[in-house]
């Protein structure tokens, strides 16, 4: 019995091995050696290099400066509203710039507020006592002046001696003047030109905070405007170029709007008109064709850049952009920055 049994199982092992080995087997999709080329469905068309592209175009977005990236908080092929964080950069040096500014902010107050504390009752006080000082000295000196007058009546004493204590005399009401001169500059409290100074030192100080803290929020990289993330280029800790033109730090844009913009030759702009036909077709293993939509032809020629890698092709020639919405999306996906083939309709 265990016998038969365990020849049973073998072949009910054999049988499930090869119908898995069966199933796992996939056909592989077979793709032509040769592949036919685009060719123009219009009896009396132009054709043009075009490329699928968001609707309003994607935006690249480059880091406000020079920096290490500290945090990235989106990934590709998620949605974003305008104003969410895309990716921080280190902002520690403009912290300590704020820093640096709010302390400046209240050493600005602070003067102001000495300003309205003037005089300082503890100034006062001495102030008084010199000029009483110098009142007394005064009253002395004219007293010996008196004295050495009367002196030189009865020959006791001579005009150098006069003129000494003349001197003395005139020496300490100047000095008194002065000592009531600082009494009275004490008493008057702070110089109003002073404030003025000292509350546009203040409004400065302010404004270099507001500075501060606008250089410190941009730091902090924010979405302008509602899509999707398309390409991420950057990571936490890696070190990001302010020049977003070769590699953008992030890609935005919409890939459920799309549209085509075409580089059509200077020479056969004057024959697109706004009521021809055009259609774009996709390239590659499954080639789909769909209808297109003029929407505006850009009112400015440039130079070739987009190239379509043909043998025919010129390079020395300038194109105008059109572009194209589309009324419908084929049955293969389109992914912005993929070129297509667009052929527009001249026969009217």
């Amino acid at each position: 019995m265990i016998k038969w049994l365990s020849i049973l199982l073998a072949i009910a092992g054999v049988v499930l091995g090869i119908a898995t080995t069966r199933t796992a087997i996939r056909k592989p999709v077979e793709i032509p050696l040769s592949r036919q080329p685009s060719i123009n469905p219009f009896g009396r068309g132009i054709a043009a290099l075009g490329k699928i592209e968001s609707k309003g175009r994607e935006v690249e977005i480059a880091a406000p400066e020079p920096g290490l990236v500290i945090e990235v908080f989106v990934d590709v092929g998620q949605d974003v509203k305008a104003g969410d964080r895309l990716f921080q950069m280190d902002a520690r040096p403009r912290q300590a710039d704020l820093v640096r500014a709010e302390a400046a902010v209240v050493a600005a107050e602070a003067e102001i507020t000495r300003w309205h504390a003037l005089p300082r009752k503890e100034d006062i006080p001495a102030l008084e006592a010199v000029v009483q000082q110098y009142r007394s000295q005064l009253g002395d000196r004219e007293e010996r002046l008196k004295l050495t007058k009367e002196a030189r009546g009865s020959n006791a004493a001579n005009d150098r001696d006069v003129s000494i204590d003349q001197f003395a005399v005139d020496e300490a009401k100047a000095s008194l003047r002065k000592a009531e001169a600082d009494l009275a500059k004490v008493m008057s409290g702070g110089w109003r030109p002073d404030l003025v100074i000292a509350e546009a030192l203040l409004a400065q100080r302010k404004a270099e905070v507001e500075a501060a803290r606008l250089l410190h929020d941009r730091l902090t990289v924010k979405a302008p405007r509602d899509g999707v993330i398309l390409r991420r280029e950057i990571e936490a800790g890696e070190y990001a170029s302010a020049d977003g033109g070769v590699r953008a730090a992030m890609v935005l844009g919409n890939p459920r709007e799309l549209q085509v913009r075409a580089q059509v030759d200077e020479e056969d702009i004057g024959l697109v008109g706004p009521k021809g036909r055009a259609v774009a077709r996709t390239r590659g293993a499954v080639v789909e064709q769909f209808d297109l939509k003029l929407v505006l032809i850009e009112p400015y020629a440039r130079p070739k850049m987009d190239l379509t890698g043909a043998n025919t092709e010129r390079i020395d020639t300038r194109v105008v952009d059109v572009v194209f919405a589309v009324e419908k999306l084929p049955g293969v996906a389109l992914y912005p920055g993929q070129a297509v083939d667009v052929f527009v309709d001249v026969e009217k």
